[in-house]
């Protein structure tokens, strides 16, 4: 009898005693030990893969900068050595410059302040220094790749095993450089000292054939009078050309010219002390009274040897 006082019916009864079948709960409402459903794995294994592939990529982006730093370290100790050191001041005092940290006023050549001042660091900065701006990067890069391209051709080819000859030649081409600049006022030195080099360059290799813009193909020794004339011609200085070539003439016709083909003394010999700063390698000939193989085979082939050309490097713009 229930509560209330009234019997229980039989259908009550077999009402109270039926049990429902229980809802089974989805995947996602099981207890942590079920096992998902396959679409929940399908997903969280996508979510696992695409949180790896970005530091792939990133593992794969660095792998790809140190073989990028890796071949330029490679590249530049390939360079020969006095060229190497030229060619990374040529680069490094510049970007000084630029951005500030020093005033390029004080890497300028100024006959008062050498002279009067004693501010003696004026023709070696001034020698590496140039104003690269909108107006100069241009011709900047043209004059660090002839810097790059004929005073290594230079250094490994008339000069190989002789790297005390080689400094020989380029620290007397630069004094000639630095006199004339405090002479005529000259701000920058980079030009006419890189031109000096391809003038001596094109001349101990004067039968060799080179390239020029548009296709146009001749033999070195025109090489200084062609881009001589393509500076005139778009309107630039050619001051600097001019004195560097005379500079490199002045070499050449000292060391090889005057002493080969005209039967007189050399004047010009390496002093010892570069010699046991830069021994010879490879049983390089000390001094320089005999020429390079290459201009000996000239100058036997050719009565009057070299000719006299003026004109290498582009211009370094109003200074």
């Amino acid at each position: 009898m229930s509560g209330n006082g009234t019997a229980p019916t039989p259908a009550s009864r077999a009402a109270g005693s039926c049990s429902f079948p229980r809802r089974r709960r989805p995947g996602w409402e099981r207890e942590s030990g079920a096992r998902p459903a396959p679409d929940t794995e399908l997903k969280t294994s996508q979510n696992v893969a695409s949180s790896q592939q970005p530091v792939r990529g990133e593992a794969s982006a660095a792998a790809r900068r140190g073989c990028d730093m890796s071949d330029l370290g490679d590249w530049f100790r390939s360079i020969p050595l006095i060229t190497r050191y030229w060619f990374a001041g040529s680069i490094a005092v510049p970007l000084v410059g630029k951005l500030g940290l020093v005033s390029p006023v004080n890497l300028f050549l100024w006959p008062d302040a050498f002279i009067h001042r004693f501010q003696i660091w004026r023709p070696i900065t001034a020698t590496f220094f140039f104003p690269v701006g909108p107006g100069t990067g241009f011709l900047y890069l043209v004059n660090l790749y002839f810097l790059y391209q004929y005073s290594s051709r230079l250094e490994t080819g008339a000069f190989d095993g002789r790297p005390a000859d080689y400094m020989f030649m380029l620290l007397f081409n630069w004094i000639c450089i630095v006199i004339t600049g405090l002479v005529m006022d000259m701000q920058l030195l980079m030009i006419p000292l890189i031109m000096s080099v391809l003038y001596v360059w094109a001349q101990l290799n004067r039968d060799m054939i080179v390239s020029f813009w548009f296709g146009t193909r001749f033999k070195a020794c025109y090489l200084p009078w062609v881009i001589l004339g393509f500076n005139y011609i778009i309107g630039g200085s050619v001051i600097n050309e001019l004195i560097g070539n005379l500079v490199g003439h002045l070499y050449f016709f000292l060391m090889f010219k005057y002493p080969m083909d005209l039967g007189g003394r050399n004047f010009l010999s390496t002093p010892q002390f570069l010699y046991r700063w830069l021994p010879n390698r490879r049983g390089g000939v000390s001094g320089f009274g005999v020429p390079p193989a290459s201009m000996r085979r000239a100058a036997e082939d050719q009565q009057g040897g070299g000719r006299h050309n003026w004109g290498q490097g582009f211009r370094l713009g109003d200074q």
